[in-house]
């Protein structure tokens, strides 16, 4: 069942990176028969690729939503774990926003980076996310002209962005607390919300002590 599972998310990689990428070839191969040179060639191609990545892009972040899901909806079977998973995925994402700083990693330092956040390989769940998500980006990788930092990042905000989508309704958000003075009991520490009985208005009193009487 592993087995198959891992081949599934292979084939979905494989056919997000033939959908995103039809098309980059022809344009080369017109360019050179119209006979123009090597470096103008060079050129147009490297402007082809980039104009193909940044058209794929929200294929991609699909794509990473669409693995990073399957993961957690169809390998993972408790609910507690499925949790952990989350939170370790979505602390992936975080780490895959920080390489968007002007360089983009090797598909090996880009797997590395996501495996640094959920263990190791030991955790199976966990590996076959890393292997699917590293797999998506070394797709686009021999497409991304060295110093085009814009099409690096956003094809790397984009898969962030995808494994964002797929674990936001599982990640757990630490409950905020208020630090000050319980009045209630004239102790330090988080106070408690609590809503007040509803009252009715406080009866009306009159104060005749200093009123002058005359008759």
């Amino acid at each position: 069942m592993k087995y198959l599972f891992e081949a599934g998310l292979t084939c979905l990689i494989l056919s997000l990176t033939a959908c995103g990428t039809t098309g980059s070839s022809a344009s080369s191969t017109t360019g050179t028969a119209a006979g123009i040179s090597s470096s103008s060639t060079t050129a147009t191609s490297g402007t082809t690729a980039s104009a193909v990545i940044e058209a794929a892009l929200p294929l991609v972040r699909t794509g990473a939503a669409v693995v990073t899901g399957a993961v957690l909806d169809f390998a993972v079977q408790q609910s507690s774990t499925r949790t952990r998973l989350a939170n370790e995925m979505y602390a992936a994402a975080n780490a895959v926003y920080s390489m968007t700083g002007g360089t983009f990693p090797s598909p090996a330092q880009f797997q590395t980076s996501i495996l640094a956040f959920g263990g190791s390989q030991t955790d199976a769940s966990y590996a076959q996310f890393s292997t699917a998500i590293a797999g998506l980006y070394a797709s686009y990788y021999p497409k991304l002209i060295t110093g085009d930092a814009k099409t690096a990042s956003d094809l790397l905000n984009a898969i962030a962005g995808g494994i964002e989508d797929a674990t936001q309704s599982y990640v757990t958000t630490p409950t905020p607390s208020i630090s000050g003075t319980n009045s209630a009991n004239g102790t330090d520490g988080a106070l408690t919300a609590t809503t007040a009985p509803a009252q009715g208005p406080a009866p009306a009193t009159l104060n005749v002590a200093n009123t002058a009487v005359s008759f």
